[in-house]
């Protein structure tokens, strides 16, 4: 954009050259063009100065009295103020920008620690959780099939010679066994969650909740989605919501999916009770959203919506 108003300022020039040309030539014209061309480099070559505008239009002023077409060195003064309000908005423009991508740049860099934060505590918690497994069999399992497995060989021996006390030591193997093996089936039946939350999870929410009826829908790809903990939170805080702060008589929550995204809408046919600045909830759960790499949006023109898009992944 600076050459633009160089040439513009190049035209002035011309122009007054042509009536120099044209009209008359005085000499001291050539003076007036040598004082606008001196004051053109100190604006371009040298540093912007904020009185170069008042300086081109005094010039102009004063040699417009001996010589008219000097009025067309005004110009001059109006194109400076066109460039430094270009200036200055392209400065605050370029400010913002950066503004804009040093949050970017905090933003990756927090969601990226916090990617490692929980990859480490998903790590720990399944080291603490195998070595625990671990102890546990050692503990029970291990003991009860070590003791079975003496019994048995002894029992083995005494079987050999006769003795009496063979049956008693099998039955006692036995009870052993039994005992290690009922204690492996629930170390196993222990590992596998107590139930998996789904749109199944969603929808059963939605019918606890009693404030008012829910319409419950689900469509489109909902596969191997790893946020249902944080969607199931932020349906059970939008519920809240609607029973604190709406006199809702209706609400209807919507999940569908494709292969990237999985995306919640949450309506009601409300009207806030107070203003619907977000809080503490919602700006909580905005955070949580933006965290995971996804987005949030709030209408209240119709009743009141919500509506959040997470990435499956």
């Amino acid at each position: 954009m600076k050459l633009h108003f160089i040439a513009a300022r190049g035209g002035v020039g011309i122009m007054l050259l042509i009536f120099w040309g044209l009209v008359d030539n005085p000499l001291f014209a050539v003076h007036f063009l040598l004082i606008l061309i001196g004051l053109s480099a100190v604006r371009y070559r040298i540093k912007p100065y904020r009185f170069l505008p008042l300086l081109e239009a005094a010039a102009s002023g004063v040699y417009a009295i001996l010589w008219p077409p000097a009025l067309l060195g005004l110009w001059l003064p109006m194109i400076s103020i066109f460039e430094n309000k270009w200036n200055k908005r392209e400065a605050k423009t370029l400010e913002q920008n950066h503004t804009e991508r040093s949050k970017r740049y905090m933003l990756e860099a927090q969601i990226d620690q916090s990617t490692k934060d929980s990859i480490n505590a998903a790590r720990l918690a399944e080291m603490t959780e195998r070595a625990r497994i671990a102890q546990d069999i050692h503990d029970h399992v291990g003991h009860e099939m070590h003791g079975a497995l003496i019994a048995l060989q002894t029992a083995i021996k005494l079987h050999e010679n006769k003795d009496p006390r063979t049956k008693e030591l099998m039955a006692k193997s036995l009870t052993r066994m039994e005992s290690a093996s009922a204690t492996l089936r629930e170390t196993v039946h222990n590992l596998r969650p107590a139930y998996t939350i789904g749109p199944d999870t969603l929808e059963q929410i939605c019918k606890d909740f009693t404030y008012c009826p829910v319409e419950f829908s689900k469509s489109g790809d909902l596969a191997d989605v790893v946020h249902w903990e944080m969607i199931a939170a932020n349906l059970k805080e939008l519920l809240t919501n609607i029973a604190k702060h709406s006199n809702a008589t209706a609400a209807a929550v919507k999940v569908d999916g494709n292969a990237k995204y999985v995306r919640m809408t949450v309506k009601d046919n409300g009207q806030t009770k107070k203003s619907p600045t977000p809080g503490l909830g919602l700006s909580g759960m905005k955070d949580r959203i933006r965290m995971a790499g996804g987005t949030l949006s709030v209408s209240d023109g119709d009743g009141f919506m919500v509506v959040f898009v997470l990435p499956k992944a």
